[in-house]
């Protein structure tokens, strides 16, 4: 796996975290970030990563002048990888956090990270998760006036909220919400 742009663009990300993550392949992950590039813009972001798996998105983020990622996974198999690769790298505006995904402010609040408005936040839970359509209510009150959701998600999910985006990659989906 490696990274598809920006600064950090073809380092290779070591495949030491868990064997239940599905990381965006490289294609999916080099039309998602050209789209939020170029329509939303990422310099200077403040992101939340949540069900951060590999690191790959949070180190995409970055990589393409992201001001802070703050990723979330409860898997601390996940969190040790990804804190390896933030010392190894020096990758101070990465914040990694071991908690629940769905309980961000309780889970930010308990290690001490301050809560953010946010302009990006990208979640990518498993996809056999129940009603992945509620992390729309959830996280929405999270994000700053015209910031982003980004829903990762098999095909077949239908939201009740209405998207600004959705791009389908075969068996993934990337739905993307707009707060106004």
């Amino acid at each position: 796996m490696r990274i598809t742009g920006g600064e950090l663009k073809s380092r290779i990300i070591p495949a030491n975290f868990a064997n239940h993550v599905r990381p965006s392949t490289d294609r999916v992950r080099e039309s998602l970030f050209n789209t939020v590039n170029h329509q939303k813009g990422i310099q200077d972001a403040q992101v939340l990563d949540l069900f951060s798996g590999s690191g790959i998105i949070a180190l995409e983020f970055l990589s393409r002048g992201a001001a802070q990622v703050i990723s979330i996974d409860k898997d601390k198999k996940n969190i040790f990888h990804q804190k390896h690769i933030k010392q190894s790298w020096e990758l101070q505006s990465w914040s990694i956090v071991t908690g629940d995904a769905l309980s961000v402010e309780k889970t930010l609040e308990k290690s001490g990270q301050p809560l953010p408005e946010f302009d990006i936040i990208f979640a990518d839970p498993p996809y056999d998760m129940p009603n992945i359509q509620g992390l729309v209510s959830i996280l929405m009150p999270l994000l700053a006036d015209q910031g982003w959701l980004i829903v990762e998600h098999k095909p077949q999910l239908v939201f009740a909220e209405q998207e600004l985006l959705k791009k389908e990659y075969g068996s993934t989906t990337m739905t993307i919400f707009a707060k106004p």
